[in-house]
């Protein structure tokens, strides 16, 4: 009789464990949501994750202070035209926005609302980025005009090139090279030795690059292709690898300190690599449906990614069950995460920014700790039942 109870206290409890198992997803900390009035574009938070920033086509800005609890911006700013592109410095101190009439507006956000400097271009400002310190500026317009800005100079622009095509995106180094893609095809390379209406190599295939990310001593280049291949470059612009993911590739994120990169396709494959003589490729996920953004924590430990459908899914490296996640009802075209991976924020084209806050990352801590032993407590119990029943059937 004994025996029979003890079973049957290891079957309840088998299926507790099975219960708490398929709970283990947590709800998503969201810590507030903003409507703005038109669709949002871009978001970008400080690699402290104390600030962020956010641009719609509702022709704002909007600056916030991610540790409120009401979303409310601390400042909007109406700029010419949609702003479809915004970046932060690492402590939130500067920040610069551009939008589709050519402009690009410099911040000091803890000063004014009001830009400290702006500069209109010849046609959309495509593609913007800014140093981690926030001294230096890049842009990149429709006609393939590029610009670099000395932030703190009263006359800022001091540099400017030009590729073919119009520039779709660009990465900008602490060491102020600029990787730049075009709308015709190929990557372009710029750095402190190249002569003004050159660059110092281009990279050519038969495709085109709508993602590029940069190492911060421009060591590496990696571009995401419209035909589905992830390519590694040296400095010098030689190809290192390359891996095929399928689709399109839609979404690519790098963390330099950790010398990893995220990349998501049209397929919905999210895979991650590390980057040594190659891609190494570490974890690979399917997801349902197209991979719309994707954002990788400069400790290279979470990976946030949005998918067609507008749920938001956070990911440990492991890319095995989410962490949490969240649904939008819309398309999210803009992620962002700071640099421990514990503040997010995500632009919809509802005009929703929503801003997640971890108090403690998932899986740490006490309850995380518990969760991570019931996979154990799983497989234990599963060879104690079989046991038991083996010794019944005798």
């Amino acid at each position: 009789m004994a025996s029979v109870l003890g079973l049957s206290a290891l079957k309840q409890t088998y299926a507790m464990l099975l219960i708490a198992l398929a709970a283990s997803t947590a709800p998503a900390p969201l810590a507030w949501s903003y409507r703005s009035g038109n669709y949002l574009w871009a978001v970008a938070v400080s690699h402290d994750g104390m600030y962020a920033i956010a641009g719609s086509d509702d022709m704002h800005a909007y600056f916030f202070e991610t540790q409120t609890t009401k979303g409310e911006p601390l400042w909007s700013h109406e700029a010419k035209g949609y702003v479809r592109d915004v970046a932060i410095s690492w402590d939130g101190s500067r920040a610069v926005t551009s939008d589709t009439n050519g402009s690009i507006f410099f911040f000091q956000p803890h000063v004014s609302g009001s830009p400290t400097w702006s500069y209109h271009a010849e046609s959309s400002i495509e593609a913007l980025a800014i140093s981690d310190d926030g001294g230096y500026v890049a842009a990149g317009d429709r006609n393939g005009h590029l610009y670099i800005f000395k932030a703190d100079q009263d006359a800022p622009l001091s540099w400017r090139n030009t590729i073919p095509g119009g520039v779709l995106a660009l990465s900008f180094s602490e060491s102020q090279s600029l990787a730049v893609t075009s709308a015709r095809g190929g990557i372009y390379f710029f750095d402190e030795t190249t002569p003004q209406s050159s660059y110092s190599w281009c990279f050519q295939e038969s495709t085109s690059f709508p993602h590029v990310a940069m190492a911060d001593d421009a060591s590496y280049v990696v571009a995401g292709a419209s035909d589905g291949l992830l390519y590694l470059l040296g400095r010098t612009g030689q190809l290192v690898d390359s891996k095929r993911l399928g689709g399109a590739i839609s979404s690519l994120s790098v963390s330099d300190t950790a010398r990893r990169v995220a990349a998501g396709n049209t397929k919905g494959v999210v895979s991650i690599y590390e980057i040594q003589t190659g891609l190494n490729e570490l974890n690979v996920l399917e997801t349902e449906g197209p991979v719309t953004s994707i954002a990788l924590s400069d400790n290279g430990e979470r990976i946030l990614l949005a998918n067609l459908d507008g749920t938001i899914s956070m990911f440990d490296q492991s890319l095995t069950t989410p962490l949490w996640r969240y649904g939008t009802d819309a398309i999210v075209h803009s992620l962002s995460i700071s640099a421990d991976g514990r503040i997010m924020a995500a632009g919809s084209d509802t005009g929703s920014i929503y801003l997640f806050a971890e108090k403690e990352a998932p899986g740490m801590g006490d309850a995380g700790a518990y969760l991570f032993l019931v996979p154990v407590l799983f497989m234990v119990l599963t060879v104690v039942l079989f046991a038991s029943y083996r010794r019944r059937k005798r």
